[in-house]
């Protein structure tokens, strides 16, 4: 975008009342066309202060998620304690990136908007004028204080612990999603180079990272690789977001970002901790490498799951046809093998898969030179809703693991 495009974009009045109305009491710094950051601490306050930004070369404006009593107090040089003090509050905002089609993330950004609006909150959403979407919950949405504690200094623990809690509950809502988009598993593991498990955080990311000071592109601000606008957006445009309506020159302000009525987030809040609090404690092991067999694994040390899909379904056929193709191949059986199998379960489901169902799927596979993993143990979608997961005393992470663990035993028994 040429300079003087952008110099008009940011002078224009309504662009900049909406983003200082944003940088109220916040941190806000300029970024360059390399992306890299101007010098911190910094306000805006006037129309001017933006202007001459710009003029200096900022390109995007981006403010901290925190709100404070004296913003360019802030140091790093600063113990926590102090950083507390200066603190007033904190919004939240779940930061959302497709890591290959905007689609993905249209799609999570649903899928959490619905989740946050079944415990009542109406969460605000931008686009982050890139790959995805910010969905916001302003501080005053969250009680003040919080287990006999002021939440605002729990920074950054309450907001690490949120994005956790609501990340493990759409996980399995949010992969049902994208299979559906996708039009199958198989299409949509395509989409991207290499999946290590099949999880929806393979298709997009939920930003946990969270730490002092911590910034977001601001409502109204450009992206400097893009040129299009962080907009913020109705729920009702979401479905059908194209990327269009962010231009400059498609400008709309009517839709405001972080704006909640008091306390409507405390259930989630609750929620939140309460989950958190029954976590086991994280324990950092070495990292193992997977183990694969040199020679086929028989069924008769297979996980009950897929002792009971190979029985034959009723429904979650499709599902049943990625997680058998993986599971054997993972097993190191041959392709032909794997095919007669496949073929012979196939005939015992109650409605059998079409042979164009089959062949298609069992070539994808085939071709793969990457290791595709079946879902992981308890998945609601691929295993508890289609009646298949009973685990016993040998059943844990993933289907992959069942064998070697029963053998392992035997040997043991054995000696």
């Amino acid at each position: 975008m040429h300079y003087f495009k952008i110099l008009k974009y940011y002078s224009n009045p309504i662009v900049q009342k909406e983003i200082l109305s944003a940088a109220r009491d916040r941190e806000v710094v300029g970024s360059l066309e390399d992306g890299s950051y101007l010098k911190r601490p910094d306000v805006l306050l006037y129309p001017k202060d933006i202007e001459e930004k710009v003029k200096n070369g900022v390109m995007s404006f981006h403010c901290s998620v925190e709100k404070w009593s004296q913003p360019m107090q802030l140091s790093v040089n600063l113990r926590q304690e102090e950083i507390n003090n200066l603190r007033k509050s904190f919004d939240f905002l779940i930061d959302i990136d497709a890591k290959v089609k905007l689609e993905h993330a249209v799609a999570a950004a649903r899928v959490v908007y619905n989740f946050l609006k079944d415990l009542g909150i109406e969460s605000t959403i931008k686009f982050s004028g890139s790959r995805g979407f910010h969905l916001g919950i302003s501080s005053n949405a969250f009680p003040e204080k919080i287990d006999f504690r002021e939440t605002k200094k729990r920074y950054p623990e309450i907001p690490q612990i949120l994005a956790d809690y609501i990340s493990e509950e759409i996980k399995e809502h949010l992969l049902e999603e994208l299979i559906s988009a996708e039009g199958g598993v198989a299409s949509l593991v395509n989409t991207v180079e290499s999946v290590s498990e099949l999880s929806p955080y393979e298709f997009v990311d939920i930003e946990k990272n969270w730490g002092n000071r911590h910034l977001f592109r601001m409502p109204y601000s450009l992206h400097p690789k893009y040129w299009l606008v962080s907009l913020p957006i109705k729920f009702n445009d979401l479905k059908n977001f194209k990327k269009e309506i962010a231009k400059p020159e498609n400008l709309k302000t009517d839709t405001k970002f972080l704006v909640n009525k008091e306390g409507e987030a405390t259930e989630l809040l609750i929620k939140a901790l309460e989950w958190k609090a029954k976590q086991p404690k994280e324990i950092i092991k070495p990292k193992r490498i997977r183990r694969k067999s040199k020679t086929p694994i028989p069924e008769e040390y297979f996980p009950p799951c897929v002792k009971l899909i190979l029985k034959g379904l009723s429904d979650g056929r499709k599902r049943s046809l990625f997680s058998l193709a993986t599971y054997l191949r993972a097993m190191n059986w041959k392709p032909e093998d794997i095919e007669k199998r496949i073929r012979e379960w196939n005939l015992k489901n109650f409605q059998p898969l079409s042979e164009r169902t089959i062949k298609t799927q069992l070539k994808w596979h085939f071709r793969q030179s990457r290791e595709l993993m079946p879902a992981n143990c308890r998945s609601h979608l691929f295993y508890v809703s289609i009646g298949v997961c009973k685990p016993d005393q040998h059943c844990q992470k993933n289907p992959v693991n069942y064998p070697f663990k029963v053998m392992r035993k035997n040997k043991k028994l054995r000696k």
